[in-house]
């Protein structure tokens, strides 16, 4: 399905862009005999000039209604927004960031946006970012959400009205309505349009909106316990904003809280640890700690295991969006070169008997719709996170079934070993703490410092830092 989804979109991007009208004519025969598309078709060609093969410039408020209106009928989100640029009016006064900004925003918010503020969060929303791509999920096509989508396409021709007007500068218009379609009623702050332009970029839309009006859900843990509503409110408060001014990865490691968690490092091992660090493995395999700005944290949990996702049980994704002792370790693999199809927690933690850092990494998950090949994944993700370890001067506590792995990536390099532990858990800048590896709660409030129980697990020792490890052996 996801192959078709995508070959469909690739294959009408040919036949939008081609110049030879028997390419055309062959073409529409054969996509309305194969894929059935006739719907995308009616929107394609009511801009396409058949005389010259190329995309006639009709655009304006009509044009663009019309395609809004169109938008469920679309099968791919870049066919979506090529259509949005196409129908805005001419000339239109805007940079090509605007509208970037403009189509990215509709796009989110009239093809594929959701109602969390009557469907709440849950497990019946989609599991893959895919899913959300395509926009034939039930939580996108059901009542609510498609009049939530048609609010969506009133307030984006209103956008576009105010802006020819002049009445507001467009790198003011689109930050308000971002803000106004992820939830956010009435802000006490601007949003910065070039901190919006990333977050569109990113897809953020959706995952702001189901933190801000979802939280309902988010005020009870996995297992039922209660969680306080005022620190959650706060929290996706915070995150938002920072996101909206373009500040998002400071306020993760400048925050008072994230500051306390990395107490006890020199500047050098902070600087470390809060790169995005990014490495080439063989096979055109990747991995990463995200991009620079660390917005694609807000997808990560999106691949593999649903249950920490924003839309799921959002307080969970609340740790790693809002934790400095939080990253993900992504893998981009090029069998699946839609987004990064792997991933695996990442933390800085503390030993409780001696106060030591180390570098504690989880399970590594793939996307469930990414069809690849996942061998080579755990010794690329080994080496990332054992390097990391080197150049912080930290240890590196990881699954016991990687020892052999990670003892033939090490060699030479320091010490591998089995060490029996308790870790210490400052207080979470994200109200609660989430994971099935820390503790067996799955997610719990976790706001004053804890520690866990003890735990057996394989360690890296650095050369640089030998008899850091207690030992099992």
């Amino acid at each position: 399905e996801t192959e078709y989804s995508n070959q469909s979109c690739t294959f009408l991007s040919v036949l939008h862009q081609t110049k030879e009208r028997s390419k055309v004519d062959c073409m529409r025969g054969l996509l309305r005999s194969t894929l059935g598309l006739s719907a995308v078709l009616g929107v394609l060609f009511s801009s396409f000039d058949t005389t010259t093969g190329m995309a006639a410039k009709t655009g304006g408020i009509d044009a663009l209604r019309t395609v809004l209106d169109n938008a469920a009928e679309v099968p791919g989100s870049d066919m979506f927004v090529e259509e949005l640029k196409e129908a805005l009016p001419h000339p239109l006064d805007l940079s090509n960031d605007e509208v970037d900004a403009f189509v990215l925003l509709a796009e989110q918010t009239v093809r594929r946006g959701i109602d969390y503020a009557t469907l709440n969060l849950g497990w019946d929303h989609p599991d893959t970012r895919t899913a959300y791509r395509e926009a034939r999920h039930r939580s996108i096509t059901n009542d609510h959400s498609r009049r939530r989508q048609r609010e969506s396409r009133d307030h984006m021709l209103q956008l576009l009205k105010t802006m020819q007007e002049g009445k507001e500068l467009p790198s003011v218009a689109i930050p308000k309505a971002f803000l106004k379609e992820v939830g956010v009623g009435a802000p006490d702050y601007e949003g910065d349009f070039q901190g919006v332009l990333a977050a569109l970029r990113g897809e953020l839309v959706l995952p702001l909106r189901a933190l801000n009006e979802g939280q309902t859900s988010m005020q009870r843990t996995f297992n039922g316990a209660p969680v306080p509503a005022q620190p959650i409110a706060d929290c996706v408060g915070a995150i938002t904003k920072n996101v909206a001014q373009g500040t998002y990865k400071q306020w993760r490691y400048s925050n008072p809280v994230g500051q306390k968690q990395m107490e006890g490092l020199t500047e050098a091992q902070k600087a470390v640890w809060m790169e995005s660090t990014s490495r080439d493995g063989p096979k055109g395999l990747r991995t990463h700690e995200d991009e620079d700005n660390e917005l694609g944290f807000f997808w990560a949990t999106k691949i593999g295991g649903p249950s920490h996702g924003f839309d799921i049980e959002g307080q969970c994704l609340l740790p790693l969006l809002s934790n400095a002792r939080h990253k993900v370790l992504l893998v981009s693999d090029p069998a699946w070169p839609h987004h990064p199809s792997g991933r695996a927690h990442f933390r800085l933690l503390w030993t409780a008997r001696e106060n030591k850092p180390l570098l504690w990494l989880e399970t590594i998950n793939s996307d469930f719709r990414a069809r690849v090949n996942t061998r080579d994944w755990a010794p690329a993700v080994l080496t990332h996170a054992a390097e990391k370890a080197e150049r912080m001067g930290v240890m590196l506590w990881v699954d016991n079934h990687h020892a052999p792995q990670l003892a033939a990536i090490t060699k030479g390099r320091g010490e591998v070993t089995r060490m029996q532990e308790q870790l210490v858990l400052r207080p979470s800048n994200g109200v609660v703490e989430a994971s099935d590896y820390l503790g067996h709660k799955h997610d719990w409030p976790q706001m004053t410092e804890e520690i866990t129980s003890s735990m057996s697990r394989v360690v890296f020792v650095p050369s640089s830092i030998g008899g850091g490890a207690h030992s099992e052996m």
